[in-house]
């Protein structure tokens, strides 16, 4: 008796996928992979010396430590805390043709002393100190006078007053108190005897033209009054 279709079409089916199955439980299991070589697996050993050495083996630099911010100097005002302190040099023409140094001393009086050298003056003021914009040359060399520059230079806790000459020439020098401290004078003769000349022989002209204006001012003052 023939068996049904159906029945023959599932027998080779199930026939089919038994083949696979049973070689596949029958075959040898593949052999597992040999493990690479110590060689291929670890690094390769970098040189002695090279870049890749000393970043790998050798240790690390220390750091370059950064830099301290260097300390700002000191205001020059608080080193004069309770000194007497020069705020004011100056120079003048004299109506005489002379002229004049002077410095102003806030904060007391100090003792001076004179100095003199080939084309200087100093004048030294113990205890006084300066600010550093007062420590700036004052130059007077475009004026008729002696003196080409004046300037403050401090000397330890001492002051002194430089007067630079272009040429050597008679000075005083007097100290006058003040209510805030002191003023030191120093007084220079006209350089030419004709400036001193032309000075004096100019001041009774000024003298005389005060007293025309005044007189002319009195007459005037006169006049209004009568009307």
């Amino acid at each position: 008796m023939r068996p049904p279709r159906h029945l023959s079409l599932s027998l080779s089916l199930a026939l089919g996928l038994a083949s696979p199955l049973a070689l596949a439980q029958g075959a040898p299991a593949a052999p597992a992979a040999a493990p690479a070589p110590a060689s291929a697996a670890a690094p390769q050993k970098a040189a002695a010396g090279s870049p890749r050495s000393q970043s790998a083996g050798a240790p690390q630099p220390a750091r370059q430590r950064a830099r301290k911010p260097k300390p700002k100097p000191k205001d020059a005002q608080a080193d004069l805390t309770g000194r007497p302190v020069a705020t004011f040099p100056g120079f003048r023409m004299l109506p005489t043709g002379g002229s004049r140094v002077f410095v102003q001393i806030h904060g007391g009086k100090v003792d001076v002393a004179e100095s003199k050298a080939a084309g200087r003056l100093v004048y030294r003021m113990k205890g006084a100190g300066a600010i550093q914009t007062n420590r700036f040359p004052l130059v007077t060399s475009f004026f008729a006078t002696p003196v080409t520059q004046v300037q403050l230079v401090d000397q330890g806790n001492d002051l002194d007053m430089v007067i630079e000459l272009r040429a050597q020439t008679d000075a005083t020098y007097r100290v006058i108190e003040t209510d805030q401290g002191m003023v030191l004078q120093v007084d220079f003769p006209a350089s030419l005897p004709a400036q001193s000349a032309a000075a004096q022989a100019g001041a009774p002209r000024q003298r005389a033209v005060r007293r025309t204006i005044s007189q002319e001012s009195e007459q005037r003052d006169e006049s209004s009054g009568d009307l």
